[in-house]
This record gives structure tokens, sequence and C-alpha cells, in this order.
């Protein structure tokens, strides 16, 4: 009986230690400023964007269900990637560009935007770089207006915003 009560015990023990370190948090975590989502990142998903004349839309709810969307809109010569996600119930849109590592997408991981590539974490809030190596590049917004179920935005704004993420800041 005393050999079973102690194989329970230290059974026992040992979930509550193997629960604590799966709690603890991960290594290389930061230590300061806002950390990652508990839930993970959300993947940005490709989407198709409509472009008509100076004018490029994307569905709202398509944004609200997915949390994070990638989609291109061709300009002249160049193909110009950008993301949608919703942050505390606010969309945002920004250009999807890491110019030194050439990446191209990002997740959303609670309030933070992570470089698919290089890792760098950015603020989802206002784009700026925390940590990483491209800290340096923050992620510019567009302006936008929503209308009948679409996020509508002018090609005009997108390029700058796109060309504003290009200049180191």
């Amino acid at each position: 009986m005393k050999k079973t009560h102690g194989l329970y015990t230290v059974g026992g023990l040992m979930m509550v230690l193997f629960l604590a370190a799966c709690a603890a948090a991960p290594r290389g975590a930061p230590t300061e400023g806002p950390m990652p989502s508990v839930g993970g990142p959300v993947e940005g998903t490709w989407i198709d964007a409509t472009v008509d004349g100076n004018t490029v839309s994307i569905s709202l709810s398509t944004v609200e269900s997915a949390l994070n969307v990638h989609f291109s809109v061709p300009v002249a010569d160049r193909t110009l990637d950008f993301m949608a996600y919703v942050l505390d119930g606010t969309v945002q849109v920004r250009a999807n560009a890491c110019p030194p590592c050439h990446s191209r997408g990002f997740a959303l991981d609670g309030t933070i935007l992570v470089c698919d590539a290089c890792a760098t974490l950015f603020d989802a809030a206002d784009g700026s770089g925390i940590e990483g190596a491209c800290v340096g590049y923050p992620k510019a917004d567009s302006q936008y207006s929503i209308e009948n179920g679409l996020i509508t935005m002018a090609v005009g704004d997108l390029v700058a915003a796109y060309d504003d993420t290009l200049v180191a800041g």
C-alpha cells in the first residue's frame, strides 16, 4: 500500500512540474514590452482585392473572419503587398513589406506583427518596430473607408503607405 501511495505522490509531483514548465514563458521571449498572445499568431490569408480605376476594395467580412489578410495591388510596373487585420475591434491596413529581409508576410500575434522571414516584431497599433533586425522599417498605414461591407482604399494612399515603408524611419 505504501509503494502505491508513493507512486501516486511522485506521479502527481511530476505532473505539476510538467504543467508548470508548459505554462512558463518560452525561451527567447521578450521580457519587456508587449507580449505575444497566448493563442499564438494568426498567419495572413492571401485574398484577391478588387481594383477599379483608382479604388481598391476588399471584403470587410473576410477580414473580420480571417483576422489577418494579405493582398496585392498592381501599380504601374510594380506589385505592392498589403495587410489588413482587426486589432481591438478596429481594422488596420498597412504595407506588407520588410525591405531588409525582403519579406512580404506578417503574422498577427495579439498586438504584435511578426515578420514571416526575420521574426522582427512590430507594434500592430502603429506599425513601429519593437525588436529585431528590421525595426528601422515601420509598417506605414493607409487611409481607408468602410462602405457597404467593403474596405475601400485609394490607390494613391496605398502607394504612399508602401513607399513610406521602404524608407528607414
